[in-house]
């Protein structure tokens, strides 16, 4: 989960309990209040009625069989007035006598054709009058409030945490860029990294990264630099070793065959070298770089004076476009996969070198069937050629990978993405 959501999720919850609590507070309060108010009206209504009782007491000398007092305009309330013996006096038309009936003063619950009642009676000069209210128009009162009061607190808690998520997202926006920035940013890109106009609370961040890409670049400089200068100063004195050993070969016939061993063994150390000048070489070289190369020629200068070249087969597809690299760095990854095959194969079987296109890349294949020093593992036999393949085709945003079609075959691939 994102820092931004669990602040938005956090303070949300925060919002909602505590306005949620409050509501809760108010509704019960309301309800409270809501029922002493209707109670209070069940009473005054009793008392009402008996202040008309004894202003016009000829209300009662009605017949008696002639006992309701009015038909009410809500079904969801009743009067009665019940003389001490326990006779009904008068009543509001539909009323149940029965289920009105009481003398003890106060207020009660009853049940009145499966409907909850609230009843008020008041006892007045030897009478006692009862009046009602249905709860279930209660329950409705309370309903409405409830959802008056719950849909202002919901509207309030959704434009809040909109708000909150507004103001989060304003508040972490600098972040965002930081995190943009240094994404995007390739592996040999270490320029200092500017968001524009930080808070104070990032800044350190910011200025701590800069440092340490800093440190970083220098460190890579002085790397590359060193090794640079230790091979050109190993070339020259290697060539001057070189050419001893060759005139030595020609003054001393009988330890021609020595001599041609370590004349084997400087060709091998001046090929590190070389190839040591060509990883420094990468890794000074900018991503921006448009030189492209034609196939033909980074395969002509992959074979030349290759040992062995004799045992390779190459099969290149007509027609296929250049390759978004330089030629010497091109033909350098080619010669180091074919150099592996050709030292790592089975014997003298042959070697064989496929250039195709894929859709919009082109991928050039190196076959062979693993010998018994690779161990049956090519990545065993990872040297210096083949982290030279993996850093140019890094650089240049290729793909490179062993497969393994086969038993005893093994498939050096580069993907090179045509731009």
């Amino acid at each position: 989960m994102t820092l931004k959501r669990r602040l938005v999720l956090g303070l949300g919850l925060a919002l909602g309990m505590l306005w949620a609590s409050a509501a809760a507070l108010l509704f019960l309060d309301l309800r409270s209040q809501i029922s002493d108010t209707l109670d209070e009206r069940l009473a005054a209504s009793a008392r009402m009625v008996a202040g008309l009782v004894a202003r016009h007491p000829d209300l009662l000398e009605q017949p008696s069989n002639y006992t309701e007092l009015v038909e009410p305009d809500s079904e969801g309330v009743a009067c009665q007035i019940q003389a001490a013996s326990g006779e009904v006096l008068v009543r509001t038309e539909g009323a149940d006598s029965q289920a009105l009936a009481g003398t003890e003063p106060g207020y009660r619950n009853t049940v009145i054709n499966r409907e909850r009642w609230r009843l008020y009676t008041l006892e007045h000069n030897g009478m006692h009058i009862t009046t009602a209210d249905r709860m279930n128009e209660r329950n409705a009162l309370r309903q409405g409030i409830f959802l008056v009061l719950v849909a202002p607190f919901a509207l309030a808690l959704a434009g809040g945490i909109g708000v909150v998520w507004f103001g989060i997202s304003r508040g972490l926006a600098p972040l965002e860029r930081l995190s943009r920035e240094v994404a995007q940013r390739s592996p040999s890109m270490l320029t200092p990294v500017d968001i524009g106009s930080a808070p104070s609370e990032l800044q350190p961040v910011v200025s701590t990264l800069n440092n340490l890409l800093a440190r970083v670049n220098d460190a890579i400089q002085r790397e590359q630099h060193f090794a640079s200068q230790a091979a050109h100063e190993l070339r020259t004195p290697l060539t001057a070793i070189k050419t001893h050993l060759q005139v030595a070969q020609r003054q001393a016939p009988e330890a021609s065959k020595a001599l041609s061993q370590a004349e084997a063994g400087i060709q091998r150390l001046q090929r590190i070298i070389e190839q040591l000048l060509m990883l420094a070489r990468v890794e000074r070289l900018g991503v921006d770089n448009q030189e492209r190369a034609a196939v033909e020629t980074v395969i002509h200068q992959a074979m030349v004076d290759l040992p062995d070249r004799d045992r390779v087969r190459i099969e290149a597809a007509p027609s296929l476009p250049d390759l978004p690299v330089p030629a010497p760095l091109a033909s350098a990854a080619l010669r180091n996969l074919l150099e592996n095959a050709l030292r790592h194969g089975a014997g003298d079987e042959p070697v064989e070198l496929r250039a195709d296109q894929s859709g919009s890349d082109l991928v050039m294949t190196v076959t062979n069937r693993m010998g018994e020093s690779a161990g049956g593992d090519v990545r065993r036999s990872e040297g210096l050629g083949l982290t030279i393949v993996r850093a140019i085709t890094e650089r240049f945003d290729a793909r490179f990978e062993f497969r393994y079609p086969r038993d005893g075959t093994v498939q050096a691939v580069i993907v090179w993405q045509a731009r």
